[in-house]
Protein backbone atom coordinates (compact mmCIF):
# COMPACT_ATOMS: atom_id res chain seq x y z
CA UNK A 1 0.00 0.00 0.00
CA UNK A 2 1.32 3.17 -1.36
CA UNK A 3 1.47 6.05 1.02
CA UNK A 4 3.86 8.84 -0.34
CA UNK A 5 4.86 9.96 -3.73
CA UNK A 6 7.74 12.09 -5.25
CA UNK A 7 8.68 12.54 -8.57
CA UNK A 8 11.85 14.51 -10.17
CA UNK A 9 12.60 15.42 -13.86
CA UNK A 10 13.99 12.06 -14.31
CA UNK A 11 12.57 9.60 -11.60
CA UNK A 12 10.06 8.82 -9.25
CA UNK A 13 9.89 7.41 -5.90
CA UNK A 14 6.86 6.02 -3.57
CA UNK A 15 6.71 5.01 0.06
CA UNK A 16 4.63 2.06 1.56
CA UNK A 17 3.09 1.56 4.32
CA UNK A 18 6.01 -0.76 6.05
CA UNK A 19 8.08 2.13 5.21
CA UNK A 20 9.96 0.74 2.24
CA UNK A 21 10.99 2.83 -0.43
CA UNK A 22 11.04 2.08 -4.18
CA UNK A 23 12.45 4.59 -6.79
CA UNK A 24 12.59 3.94 -10.61
CA UNK A 25 13.13 5.98 -13.63
CA UNK A 26 16.79 6.93 -15.59
CA UNK A 27 19.68 5.76 -12.83
CA UNK A 28 22.39 8.01 -14.06
CA UNK A 29 24.48 9.70 -11.06
CA UNK A 30 22.95 6.88 -8.80
CA UNK A 31 19.95 8.96 -8.19
CA UNK A 32 17.39 5.90 -7.82
CA UNK A 33 19.89 4.37 -4.62
CA UNK A 34 20.75 0.74 -5.94
CA UNK A 35 24.14 1.26 -6.05
CA UNK A 36 24.22 1.44 -9.82
CA UNK A 37 23.42 4.15 -12.73
CA UNK A 38 20.63 1.43 -14.49
CA UNK A 39 17.58 2.69 -15.57
CA UNK A 40 14.46 0.73 -13.80
CA UNK A 41 11.15 0.58 -15.69
CA UNK A 42 9.58 -0.73 -12.63
CA UNK A 43 9.83 0.01 -9.32
CA UNK A 44 12.56 -1.82 -7.21
CA UNK A 45 12.95 -1.38 -3.38
CA UNK A 46 15.85 0.61 -1.91
CA UNK A 47 17.78 -2.12 -0.28
CA UNK A 48 20.35 -0.05 1.78
CA UNK A 49 17.24 1.66 3.95
CA UNK A 50 15.39 -2.05 4.54
CA UNK A 51 16.39 -1.65 7.94
CA UNK A 52 14.67 1.73 8.24
CA UNK A 53 11.17 3.13 8.24
CA UNK A 54 10.83 5.80 5.39
CA UNK A 55 8.23 8.24 6.14
CA UNK A 56 8.53 10.61 2.84
CA UNK A 57 10.97 10.89 -0.13
CA UNK A 58 11.84 13.70 -2.51
CA UNK A 59 13.31 14.07 -5.86
CA UNK A 60 15.52 16.06 -7.49
CA UNK A 61 14.84 18.01 -10.98
CA UNK A 62 17.90 17.99 -13.74
CA UNK A 63 21.33 16.14 -12.19
CA UNK A 64 19.33 15.12 -9.65
CA UNK A 65 19.77 13.94 -5.73
CA UNK A 66 16.68 11.74 -4.02
CA UNK A 67 16.69 12.58 -0.06
CA UNK A 68 14.97 10.02 2.41
CA UNK A 69 13.35 11.05 6.05
CA UNK A 70 12.95 7.89 8.31
CA UNK A 71 10.44 7.89 11.29
CA UNK A 72 13.69 8.29 13.72
CA UNK A 73 14.37 11.73 12.06
CA UNK A 74 17.68 10.83 9.60
CA UNK A 75 17.85 12.10 6.70
CA UNK A 76 19.77 10.00 3.89
CA UNK A 77 20.81 11.78 0.19
CA UNK A 78 22.09 10.39 -2.69
CA UNK A 79 22.43 10.69 -6.52
CA UNK A 80 24.54 13.55 -8.31
CA UNK A 81 26.80 15.47 -5.37
CA UNK A 82 27.19 18.70 -7.63
CA UNK A 83 27.03 21.83 -5.72
CA UNK A 84 27.19 20.18 -1.89
CA UNK A 85 23.12 19.32 -2.55
CA UNK A 86 23.61 16.15 -0.98
CA UNK A 87 24.58 17.97 2.20
CA UNK A 88 27.79 16.07 3.64
CA UNK A 89 30.29 18.54 2.79
CA UNK A 90 32.57 18.50 -1.12
CA UNK A 91 30.49 17.67 -4.13
CA UNK A 92 31.03 13.97 -4.56
CA UNK A 93 28.02 12.08 -5.69
CA UNK A 94 27.15 8.77 -4.55
CA UNK A 95 24.90 5.40 -5.54
CA UNK A 96 23.40 4.49 -2.04
CA UNK A 97 21.85 6.75 0.34
CA UNK A 98 24.32 8.06 3.13
CA UNK A 99 22.99 9.49 6.23
CA UNK A 100 23.47 13.66 6.45
CA UNK A 101 24.54 13.79 10.16
CA UNK A 102 24.14 17.98 10.29
CA UNK A 103 20.72 16.73 10.86
CA UNK A 104 20.47 14.26 12.91
CA UNK A 105 19.69 15.81 15.89
CA UNK A 106 17.37 18.24 14.53
CA UNK A 107 13.98 16.26 14.48
CA UNK A 108 13.78 16.64 10.81
CA UNK A 109 9.74 16.66 9.76
CA UNK A 110 9.99 17.30 5.81
CA UNK A 111 12.70 16.99 2.99
CA UNK A 112 12.16 18.65 -0.26
CA UNK A 113 14.68 18.72 -3.36
CA UNK A 114 14.72 21.74 -6.12
CA UNK A 115 17.15 22.03 -9.08
CA UNK A 116 20.75 21.15 -7.74
CA UNK A 117 19.52 22.49 -3.79
CA UNK A 118 18.01 20.56 -0.88
CA UNK A 119 15.74 21.94 2.00
CA UNK A 120 14.73 20.09 5.29
CA UNK A 121 11.95 21.83 7.76
CA UNK A 122 12.15 20.97 11.84
CA UNK A 123 9.55 19.93 14.35
CA UNK A 124 10.66 23.35 15.84
CA UNK A 125 9.96 25.46 12.44
CA UNK A 126 13.68 26.05 11.48
CA UNK A 127 13.94 25.86 7.60
CA UNK A 128 17.79 24.19 6.59
CA UNK A 129 18.72 24.69 2.95
CA UNK A 130 21.75 23.43 0.94
CA UNK A 131 23.28 23.38 -2.54
CA UNK A 132 23.70 25.67 -5.38
CA UNK A 133 23.01 29.17 -4.23
CA UNK A 134 22.43 31.03 -7.08
CA UNK A 135 19.57 33.32 -7.62
CA UNK A 136 19.30 33.67 -4.22
CA UNK A 137 17.31 29.89 -3.95
CA UNK A 138 18.67 28.86 -0.63
CA UNK A 139 16.87 31.96 1.42
CA UNK A 140 20.91 33.28 2.87
CA UNK A 141 20.67 36.56 1.26
CA UNK A 142 23.73 35.89 -0.92
CA UNK A 143 23.75 33.56 -4.32
CA UNK A 144 27.22 31.22 -2.56
CA UNK A 145 27.01 27.53 -2.93
CA UNK A 146 26.37 26.00 0.10
CA UNK A 147 27.99 22.17 0.72
CA UNK A 148 26.40 21.55 4.20
CA UNK A 149 22.74 22.21 5.74
CA UNK A 150 22.57 25.85 6.99
CA UNK A 151 19.67 27.63 8.95
CA UNK A 152 18.26 30.01 7.12
CA UNK A 153 18.21 33.27 9.34
CA UNK A 154 15.86 35.62 7.61
CA UNK A 155 13.33 32.98 9.19
CA UNK A 156 14.12 33.20 12.48
CA UNK A 157 11.46 33.79 14.89
CA UNK A 158 8.91 32.24 12.78
CA UNK A 159 7.80 29.17 13.02
CA UNK A 160 7.34 27.36 9.55
CA UNK A 161 4.98 24.91 9.94
CA UNK A 162 4.80 23.68 5.92
CA UNK A 163 7.56 24.40 2.77
CA UNK A 164 7.30 23.90 -0.68
CA UNK A 165 10.40 23.78 -3.57
CA UNK A 166 10.05 24.68 -7.16
CA UNK A 167 13.25 24.33 -9.68
CA UNK A 168 14.70 27.60 -8.40
CA UNK A 169 12.85 28.89 -5.66
CA UNK A 170 11.39 28.13 -1.85
CA UNK A 171 8.11 29.00 -0.12
CA UNK A 172 7.49 28.66 3.56
CA UNK A 173 3.92 28.80 5.57
CA UNK A 174 4.44 30.23 9.13
CA UNK A 175 2.07 29.04 12.05
CA UNK A 176 0.11 32.34 11.66
CA UNK A 177 -0.68 31.25 8.23
CA UNK A 178 1.93 33.85 6.54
Amino acid sequence: RVVGIACGSAHSACVTARGHLYTWGMGEYGRLGHGDDMTQLYPKMVEALANFRVVQVACGSRDAQTLALTACGKVFSWGDGDFGKLGRGGSDGCAVPMNIERLNTLGVIQVECGAQFSLALTRDGEVWTWGKGDYFRLGHGCDAHVRRPTLVEALRGRRVIHVAVGALHCLAVTSEHQ
